[in-house]
């Protein structure tokens, strides 16, 4: 009975329009809207009215024609098409992820925009080469429907941003981490970028007890240009 069911719902969804386009005086650009998924849906409607992490928006729009974006943690691909599809802007921009749900739904959003950004389904860290193993669950945010979620886990490749720069002959004049906790692996990856004189400015989410990698960056020449503190994690901006 649940597969007829299941077939029958995924046939009548087939009938529902599920591309959005996002128009303000930054971007025009188009997104999938999973149906399924209702996080991804809220977020494209705080995309639209300019609510979503509105610093880091101000802070994509302000980079400058020409720049190079890798964009660690790219999820969906919000942040890389912000980037990637502004008016009369031309940013080279690379997304990097490993969430399986995720990564479809960015790989949808690329061609819905006509490949206007790079996507890389990795994990990115300090150990180039090895398999790592992702843990992941069905996820439905709602507590009482909690016993519903699957766990699950799989492998995929780690690559080292210094490694991708040299292999690629390519380096990112600005940088968006967002790894929900493994920023510190990230940044162990990416000394020779750090040292180097390319990179300009760095957007990252540190969790608290991460908070020594602070240090770390400002160690590489870099001073905190903003910082906002929340509940899990601070964002940072940092500028060379």
């Amino acid at each position: 009975m649940l597969p007829k069911l299941g077939h029958l719902i995924g046939r009548l969804m087939r009938l529902l329009p599920n591309v959005t386009r996002v128009h303000n005086r930054h971007i025009s650009a188009n997104f999938h809207v999973p149906l399924f998924n209702h996080y991804v849906s809220q977020d494209l409607d705080k995309l639209r009215q300019g609510k979503r992490e509105p610093n880091l928006y101000r802070w994509i729009e302000g980079i400058a024609h020409g720049s190079v974006l890798f964009d660690i943690g790219t999820n969906y691909g919000q942040e890389s098409i912000w980037a990637s599809c502004q008016h009369g802007k031309t940013i080279r921009t690379i997304g990097f992820d490993c969430g399986l749900l995720a990564s479809h739904f960015c790989a949808l959003n690329r061609e819905l925009n006509g490949g206007t950004f790079d996507f890389v389904f990795a994990a990115v860290g300090n150990s180039p080469g090895e398999m790592m193993t992702i843990t992941a669950n069905s996820d439905t945010h709602i507590s009482w429907l909690h016993k519903k979620n699957v766990p699950y886990s799989y492998k995929v490749p780690c690559i080292s941003l210094d490694g991708f720069t040299e292999a690629n002959n390519l380096s990112p004049t600005h940088l968006k981490i967002d790894v929900d906790g493994a920023e510190t692996a990230v940044i162990a990856g990416a000394k020779g970028l750090l040292s180097g004189d390319v990179l300009r400015e760095i957007f990252i989410e540190i969790d608290h007890v991460n908070c020594h990698l602070v240090k770390r960056i400002t160690d590489y020449g870099f001073a905190i240009a903003w910082q906002i503190d929340k509940p899990q994690n601070s964002e940072y901006l940092f500028t060379r």
